[in-house]
């Protein structure tokens, strides 16, 4: 009986799987014309004996169009490997991304880049089965060696351990590296997953990026992290979408620095391991700009961000609605060894006023993490300013105050207006009356 319910739920993933692609959208070996767009160095997979029906294996055929050409084509179709293809310095397209498809049996990437300028768009990319957690090879696209200058767009990506992933056993990194447009459905592991093991990842920008492992009665089970960034610098992240699995953390940063997430959106995910959180940051500086946290269901005691180290984060105008704490409550922040961090939040609107409230969380040399919530400041000071150095009274510095040092004792000052301009008062007493 055992043995029989795994052939009933391995055959359902199938069915599944393949019904994401429509029956209208596939084809049975006929040579679609090249893309109006196309210039005359395109060609065609199926001039090279590719047939695109799902049943023929494709891969030698795919692997010789890509090894002689610089700009390959697939026409519409379901292109079955048994084996990864290796993209170096190439334009891969396909007709879109729901209707050339390329479906892998392998326990290996599906494209494997081993070089820069790569162009790779309009393409589905999936593997056979449903459950891939024991499938850890199986990452849809993997970069080894170094990869720089490449665009990867409109890519749809089924059935995967990980989405995009940088070997571990190579020199590698990536620099700017574009992603737009990329869809990733029932992945075991991660969407993104930028962990360079030397070096760093440079200079991206990754934008419109959508995850999904299922609504909450038809879920794909594993515990995923969407996101995972290690070393990366000057990256611009847009709209990325974190959404509809069950989550340990939604984005990883650690190492990272110059950071810009814009627009991040997290909903109808359950977070149901001990300290699970949206934001888990390591010895990094992040800046985050809008985004939503809607319809997540806490089931531990989970946070909103988690700061480790000696890390810098930025946040405005970000919004958290409509969570369910069902076994657990969802605090603002959590911080482990934390020696300088420091937490900023202006806009931050919630419908949970206990998330308004500072926890006078403190780093190790006793300084708050939380430095302002909205218009509430709880570090931010006055600068000192040498004596004898007060700068002009102007209209600029009306109502401001300033710290001078003197060897008596610091002194406050204050730019006031009077009947003939402006000027500094003393505001403060030094010495033994202080």
């Amino acid at each position: 009986m055992k043995k029989l319910m795994i052939t009933l739920v391995s055959l359902g993933g199938m069915i599944a799987l393949i019904s994401l692609w429509p029956e209208d959208e596939k084809t049975h070996g006929t040579i679609d014309p090249r893309p109006e767009s196309a210039d005359t160095a395109y060609v065609n997979v199926k001039e090279y004996g590719a047939v695109g029906d799902g049943e023929h294996d494709d891969t030698e055929a795919i692997r010789t169009a890509i090894e002689e050409n610089d700009h390959i084509y697939f026409p519409t179709g379901t292109y079955l490997i048994t084996g990864s293809i290796e993209v170096d310095s190439k334009r891969v397209e396909g007709s879109g991304m729901d209707t050339a498809v390329i479906h892998s049996t392998a326990n290996e990437p599906i494209f494997r880049i081993t070089g820069s300028k790569n162009d790779v768009r309009n393409l589905g990319l999936s593997y056979e089965g449903w459950d891939q957690r024991e499938y850890t090879k199986r990452n849809a696209i993997q970069f080894e060696e170094q990869v720089a200058n490449s665009v990867f767009e409109s890519i749809h990506m089924v059935s995967v351990y990980r989405g995009f992933y940088i070997a571990q056993d190579k020199e590698n990194y990536a620099f700017s590296v574009n992603m737009r447009n990329i869809y990733v459905y029932q992945y075991a592991k991660n969407a993104i997953h930028l962990v360079p093991p030397q070096g760093g990842n440079t200079g991206s920008v990754i934008e419109n990026i959508y995850t999904s492992n299922g609504l909450r009665d038809n879920r794909y089970e594993a515990d995923v992290v969407p996101f995972v960034f290690e070393r990366a610098s000057e990256m611009t992240l847009i709209q990325l979408n974190a959404e509809w699995a069950n989550m340990d953390t939604a984005f990883q940063f650690d190492y990272c620095f110059n950071v810009v997430v814009i627009s991040p959106h997290l909903e109808g995910n359950n977070l149901r391991n001990e300290n699970s959180t949206f934001f888990d940051i390591n010895d990094s500086n992040i800046k985050i700009i809008g985004g939503r946290a809607y319809d997540n269901e806490i089931e531990t005691d989970s946070s909103i961000f988690t700061m480790k180290w000696n890390s810098m984060v930025s946040a405005d105008t970000f919004y958290t609605e409509s969570n369910t704490e069902t076994g657990g409550t969802l605090s603002l922040l959590r911080t482990e060894d934390s020696t300088e961090g420091r937490l900023e939040l202006t806009g931050f609107k919630t419908d949970k006023d206990e998330l308004l409230q500072n926890q006078f969380l403190l780093n190790q040399d006793g300084t708050p993490v939380l430095t302002r919530l909205n218009d509430q400041s709880y570090f931010d000071g006055m600068g000192a300013y040498p004596a004898g150095a007060l700068p002009e009274p102007s209209a600029v510095w009306r109502g401001k105050m300033i710290l001078v040092k003197h060897g008596e004792g610091d002194k406050v000052y204050i730019c006031v207006g009077t009947r003939d301009g402006y000027e500094w008062q003393e505001v403060s007493k030094s010495g033994e009356d202080t």
